[in-house]
């Protein structure tokens, strides 16, 4: 053999070597990962194992043996090199599933969000602008609305005119008798809801967000062998999720993993309900968010009585892009009708982008029934996104954008290692889910309540016989051959 023939021979092998050594490296790290997470079945993993110590094994031979031809070991190199790039492509997938689970698990803390509110044609365009103006505030103030006014003061001087309600303060700002007001997210969303034009009216000038504790015991079972219940909230706001807020949706899904079944138990938001740990007026269950999501959990526990073992909760933006991402959702219309918004929908089969999807899922002032149809839409969006999301073909194709859209307006409180046990048995069964959907009804009533108790408001008072139902029906579906094996 020459010695350029020798030299060429040298630094193929080396090359090869080199190569070899890359994949070696990126694949423990991608199956030190895997193996970590448990998430893949043994059907699967068992295979990945083999294939890795084949691989290992055969191009290991063309890297340390000599005796193979030049050209062999370029095409064997560059077969490893495509290998090493779709083992890249692996721990990129896997970085941003770990990435989502880090920002979807829930904080121990909650945002109270307070908004400074101006007229919106307002020569006041930032916070800056306020100083030394009337700021309208109501005397009914708590810690955290404190904690607002003085975050306020440290930066502007303001000329502070008090009012005895959130109510008197607005309509003080609409007739101009003050420069602005200082105002909870969550009464901002009410006068929204009850005072004409007034979301058309005012403009947010500033925002100070106010951290408080929050804490909901998890009640843990091994959920690939027992029922759990999931507590699905949906907050009528836009952005963070871990603000505070109303709880306009209301869903506690049953699932049972050895039957497959999955229940979807729909409470009106406004059902009048004794709030966990309180006495004296009960209150409607969506403000029961007011207080944090464990007062939400608490008081539906009471109602139900079941145990909680986890919440998801989501915000309009979380629907929006959720829907988009697995490329739109086909929803049945029991109604033909058009939503506030301006969508119109036919009655039967409509296909949904994420803006109709949420149109679609808040609409009750078409329907006779109001809040009751809105619950049983909210169930067919709901049933709608697993059924295409838990797809084959939607997860392989559509993974990244799914894990995406639920970036920052999505939140869990259960442990990833319980997510993992999901996706394993999702994985392994594939099996199909059947869903079922109920909704607990009531009678139209006015009534004062624990969180406005100087106002009649609209509140749907509980039908007994069909609370009654509801725990009866999710007592079926857990303990629907179960398996009750500790973990």
């Amino acid at each position: 053999m020459s010695k350029k023939r020798k030299r060429k021979t040298k630094t193929t092998t080396i090359v090869s070597r080199i190569i070899l050594g890359i994949y070696l490296i990126l694949t423990l790290i991608l199956l030190g990962i895997v193996l970590s997470m448990n998430v893949l079945p043994t059907k699967y993993l068992v295979p990945v194992l083999l294939g890795y110590f084949g691989i290992t094994l055969i191009f290991g031979l063309f890297a340390w043996k000599n005796n193979f031809k030049n050209w062999i070991k370029i095409i064997a190199d560059i077969i490893l090199t495509l290998i090493i790039v779709g083992s890249c492509f692996g721990l990129y997938y896997l970085n941003s599933t770990l990435n989502l689970l880090d920002r979807i698990r829930a904080k121990d803390y909650q945002l109270v969000d307070y908004y400074v509110l101006v007229l919106k044609d307002s020569e006041l365009l930032s916070i800056d602008d306020l100083d030394n103006h009337s700021l309208g505030i109501y005397e009914a103030k708590d810690e955290t609305y404190e904690e607002a006014l003085n975050e306020i003061k440290e930066k502007v001087n303001i000329q502070e005119e008090e009012f005895s309600s959130y109510l008197s303060e607005a309509d003080a700002l609409m007739n101009e008798e003050v420069d602005a007001i200082l105002i909870s997210a969550v009464n901002h969303s009410m006068l929204n809801e009850s005072v004409e034009d007034f979301e058309d009216s005012v403009r947010v000038l500033y925002t100070a967000s106010i951290k408080i504790e929050s804490e909901v015991v998890v009640k843990e079972v091994n959920v690939t062998k027992e029922p759990f219940n999931i507590y699905i909230s949906g907050i009528d706001i836009y952005g963070d999720i871990s603000s505070v807020s109303r709880s306009d949706v209301n869903i506690v899904a049953t699932v049972n993993p050895n039957t497959h079944k999955v229940l979807l138990t729909t409470i009106p938001r406004d059902y009048y309900v004794q709030l966990h740990g309180t006495t004296g007026y009960r209150d409607k269950l969506t403000h029961a968010g007011i207080y944090g999501i464990d007062m939400s959990v608490t008081t539906i526990e009471d109602l139900l009585d079941i145990d909680i073992n986890y919440y998801v909760r989501v915000n309009f933006t979380t629907l929006i892009e959720l829907v988009d991402a697995v490329g739109g959702i086909d929803v049945e219309s029991d109604y033909s009708f058009r939503a506030v918004s301006g969508e119109y929908f036919k009655k039967g089969m409509n296909h949904l982008n994420g803006k109709q999807a949420l149109a679609f899922s808040r609409e009750r002032k078409a329907f006779s029934d109001g809040d009751r149809q809105r619950g049983k839409n909210q169930q067919k969006v709901i049933t709608a996104i697993l059924n295409k999301a838990l797809s084959s073909e939607t997860l392989i194709k559509k993974y990244t954008s799914i894990l995406e859209s639920l970036g920052g307006s999505f939140q869990t409180n259960m442990p990833t290692s319980k997510i993992y046990s999901l996706v394993n048995l999702q994985l392994s069964e594939m099996p199909s889910w059947k869903f079922e959907s109920i909704s607990l009804n009531g009678s139209d009533s006015h009534n004062y309540t624990y969180s406005y108790p100087n106002e009649s408001l609209y509140v749907m008072e509980p039908n007994k016989e069909s609370v009654s139902d509801a725990i009866a029906k999710i007592k079926e579906i857990e303990f629907g051959n179960t398996n009750t094996s500790e973990e």
